[in-house]
């Protein structure tokens, strides 16, 4: 019998499947390169516009595809990464440049395509934030959609029908979204695959489908062979190949387990978000696209807690102008409407902002970003402020406003005083209320919190960048990557040193963190006193069914002793030792 092989990855969709696998294999394009004539300038453009007509149908065709899903999770908007890509085949990022570089060059469509997508995507891959980093994603999917029409080449036979007519198992480098979508009437049970994370597009939706998912197995196409049976464990991360009986047994049970858990977790879509004892615990959803909205909504949200404005700046000349925001936030608060929409302002170094405003930075994490460039730059800030408030007040839609990377009282003194000067602009008496907050990522800002809050109408603790910061680690660096730990002891005091400052002052405060939507975390971050969440829109199910086995008096016992602890571990164990008795996950 063959040698069983248990190999780890990223669980990012959940599940259990046991089914022979089918290797995926993309051709790798050619991109020619030639100079043109300015003759032959014209017929270069009209290639371009061809090509992008056709990807618009071919997308179109892919969205019109995708069975609606009928497990009583979010049914057919998995499609909005699909409508983002034609969203995109309009939008100057990509098209527009890729037209000024024919012209300006004199060089084929295909070269110029390649340059300026390459050139997007590795400023969107030194991005800090994961989430953005990931989107570079959308750029490669819809360059190499337009690029096979260019060159003429239809879709990959590769994912013929007949190979996936059955019952099996998709391994492969990559999925696009296109492949997905073109798999997803077939009889896939789950995808794994050597690249992505929980944020990528695979991840988001494999999970919309319903379908389990390992992503980031390292050399998993060069492993597995023809026909080989597999056990993919989309709740832990593994992927068994030839499996023995016993473990066939073990994971089908397993996989009953975890159906009739799946049930309990489609009922809490309609259901309050309340702990066992009655509290409300409020769950919101981190968003970046208008086309997440109702995403959003079909997990649950609440509410929008950070909806991230940073692709309206990435790759062009100069700022986004007021009507171009305005036009992307109305549609947001219509989309969400009534719930509320908080807008955070730009979040990007000096190095990625539009060219007109770039600057070299020794090190962009500690030097000009965020709102220390919109106070270097006032007026690019305010024409940022003067957006959300035109949306809210034509929409009539609750907004927030919140500034990031915020490091003392003066900051956020002179924050206060742009929003003035910008609402001095509007009829106070028909503009609506527009809170105006503070993400606490630095320590400085935890240190003063208690100050701050006389400052801000509330908090939001943006967890990913306070743990980078506080332990001083880079986030990206793999061999500090061990370092980085959300039960770390000074993590967690300055978490509940920000939430005792924001009640004390009787303001509001969430977490928007990764560590939101882990339901590890869930019962220390409400034993801490945290009442608002705010997460990937995926994960609200599974918080919502955790918070139903939290009992405030219990973990706020639990928290209480784990801000006493000395190390990571223990506190790990502490937690871990709690979850053992909610059986949010099948063991």
């Amino acid at each position: 019998m063959s040698q069983v092989i248990r190999l780890q990855g990223i669980a990012a969709s959940p599940g259990i499947a046991i089914a022979r696998a089918r290797s995926l294999h993309r051709t790798q394009l050619l991109v020619p390169r030639s100079k043109v004539s300015p003759q032959k300038i014209a017929g270069e453009m009209e290639r371009l516009t061809t090509a992008v007509a056709q990807a618009r149908t071919q997308i179109q065709a892919g969205i019109d595809s995708i069975v609606t899903s009928e497990n009583g999770m979010p049914g057919g908007n998995h499609t909005m990464i699909l409508h983002a890509h034609l969203l995109m085949l309009e939008d100057e990022l990509l098209i527009d440049a890729t037209r000024k570089l024919i012209e300006q060059r004199h060089i084929n469509a295909e070269w110029a395509l390649s340059t300026v997508s390459n050139d997007i995507k590795d400023q969107m891959l030194s991005l800090e934030d994961p989430y953005l980093r990931e989107r570079a994603e959308d750029i490669e999917h819809v360059s190499s959609r337009i690029m096979r029409n260019l060159l003429g080449l239809d879709e990959d036979d590769d994912l013929s029908d007949e190979k996936f007519a059955e019952d099996c198992i998709v391994v492969a480098t990559e999925l696009s979204p296109a492949e997905t979508a073109q798999l997803a009437p077939t009889p896939i049970m789950a995808f794994v695959t050597e690249t992505g994370t929980r944020t990528s597009h695979t991840a988001i939706m494999a999970q919309a489908l319903g379908i389990p998912a390992v992503l980031g197995v390292e050399n998993i196409t060069n492993i597995v062979g023809p026909e080989d049976m597999l056990i993919v464990d989309g709740l832990e991360g593994w992927v068994i190949i030839q499996p023995d009986e016993k473990m066939l047994a073990r994971y089908r049970e397993k996989s009953l387990q975890w159906h009739a858990m799946e049930k309990r977790l489609r009922g809490t879509r309609d259901q309050p978000s309340v702990t066992s004892d009655g509290i409300d615990i409020r769950l919101s959803a981190n968003i970046e696209l208008p086309s997440e909205a109702p995403f959003a909504m079909d997990y649950g949200a609440q509410a929008i807690g950070l909806y991230r404005t940073e692709f309206l700046y990435l790759d062009r000349d100069h700022p986004p102008t007021a009507e171009e925001q305005f036009r992307v936030y109305r549609h947001v608060l219509q989309a969400l409407a009534p719930r509320c929409v908080t807008f955070r302002t730009f979040d990007l170094g000096a190095d990625k902002m539009p060219r007109s405003m770039q600057s070299r930075d020794r090190n962009p994490a500690l030097g000009m970003r965020a709102i220390r460039i919109g106070l270097k730059n006032p007026d690019v800030l305010k024409t940022q402020i003067r957006a959300i408030l035109q949306a809210t007040l034509d929409t009539k839609g609750q907004a927030r406003i919140m500034f990031p990377l915020v490091s003392g009282v003066p900051e956020m003194r002179q924050l206060n005083r742009l929003v003035a000067e910008v609402r001095a602009e509007f009829d106070a008496d028909t503009l609506p209320l527009v809170p105006v907050g503070c993400m606490i990522e630095l320590p400085s800002a935890v240190l003063t919190a208690d100050l701050l809050a006389k400052e801000a109408d509330f908090f939001s603790i943006g967890t990913n960048d306070l743990i980078q910061y506080s332990l001083a680690i880079d986030r990206c660096n793999d061999d500090v990557a061990y370092l980085y730990s959300p039960y770390h002891p000074a993590v967690l005091r300055a978490i509940h040193m920000t939430v005792t400052a924001a009640n004390a002052a009787g303001i509001p405060v969430a977490i928007c963190g990764t560590i939101a939507g882990e339901p590890h975390m869930t019962p220390l971050l409400i034993g801490m006193g945290i009442r608002d969440l705010s997460m990937a829109p995926s994960a609200i199910p599974f918080i919502k069914f955790a918070l139903q086995t939290v009992n405030i008096s219990e973990v706020t016992a639990m928290a209480k002793e784990a801000l006493q602890m000395s190390t990571p571990d223990e506190v790990e164990r502490l937690a871990a030792r709690y979850m053992q008795g909610l059986a949010v996950v099948p063991s």
